[in-house]
């Protein structure tokens, strides 16, 4: 199984989350790259069985939760991807809001349905996010 991460971050908290969940992954036995959205490889993704994309959380404290403008451009030229398992993650100071449902708005239509949302407000992977995992590596 090969999975395909790929993340924006501004101040490092989300590239060291994805690192996290790349570490995560290998120790379970799935090959992994990971790349930030300016670095990635489009043929990483198509060669892989599970996508994760990242962001950090920008918007108000309370509302109005949104990747940033660097992601969404990332996502508007980003490749359709259907049939393969789609995982969403953000870093976060005070709530996500409605970050996810903005990202796949984002995504418009390229990607299945999301499997996964795994969210932190540091770099630290949660045992909910290692649950979550789990159950996205798991074979059909």
């Amino acid at each position: 199984m090969k999975a395909s991460i790929i993340y924006s971050s501004r101040k490092g908290t989300t590239g060291r989350y994805a690192e996290e969940i790349a570490g995560f992954l290998k120790q379970n036995g799935v090959e992994t790259t990971t790349a930030s959205i300016s670095d990635y490889d489009p043929q990483s993704v198509q060669s892989a069985d599970i996508v994760l994309l990242g962001a950090w959380t920008s918007g108000l404290f309370l509302f109005a939760q949104h990747p940033d403008k660097e992601w969404k451009k990332f996502a508007a030229d980003f490749p359709e991807i259907q049939g393969k398992k789609l995982g969403l993650f953000t870093t976060y100071k005070t709530l996500t809001g409605s970050m996810f449902r903005n990202m796949e708005k984002h995504l418009a239509g390229k990607t299945g349905e999301s499997h996964v949302y795994l969210k932190a407000r540091s770099s630290q992977l949660t045992p909910e996010n290692k649950e979550q995992l789990e159950k996205l590596i798991q074979v059909k």
